[in-house]
């Protein structure tokens, strides 16, 4: 099994991110969409880097793809989300949020990457942010 690890959209207000990833989970279940292509190997775990740092990772249930399936999303704010999950798009479902450990840093970059987080934090990169 393999992880990745996206970026959190540095756009996103500090406060907003700090309930996202709060501890204490606020949905059940989470989605993120990797884009039109699946991964190529079965994923365990999806992290998240904001703003230069390595938040933590949450736990892949499965990976499918949107063909309408998939409910409605909803805002902190427990709205109706203005955003939607595109039809077509790949999606990871998720839950349990874990925290990293260590602290330990990462650019942000489009996209997402196979990742290995104990491989990643003994490299020199990881030690300092740099943005």
């Amino acid at each position: 099994m393999a992880d990745i690890i996206r970026t959190w959209p540095a756009s996103a207000k500090p406060k907003v991110v700090a309930e996202m990833f709060a501890l204490r989970p606020r949905w059940c279940r989470y989605y993120f969409t990797l884009g039109r292509g699946t991964p190529k190997q079965s994923i365990e775990r999806l992290w998240f880097t904001y703003q230069g740092r390595i938040l933590g990772s949450f736990g892949v249930d499965e990976i499918v793809c949107n063909v309408g399936q998939l409910p409605k999303l909803h805002s902190i704010d427990d709205e109706d989300s203005e955003w939607q999950i595109p039809k077509d798009a790949w999606v990871a479902i998720c839950t349990d949020f874990t925290r990293a450990k260590a602290r330990v840093f990462m650019d942000g970059f489009r996209g997402w990457r196979y990742f290995d987080f104990e491989a990643w934090k003994a490299t020199p990169d990881s030690k300092h942010r740099l943005g």
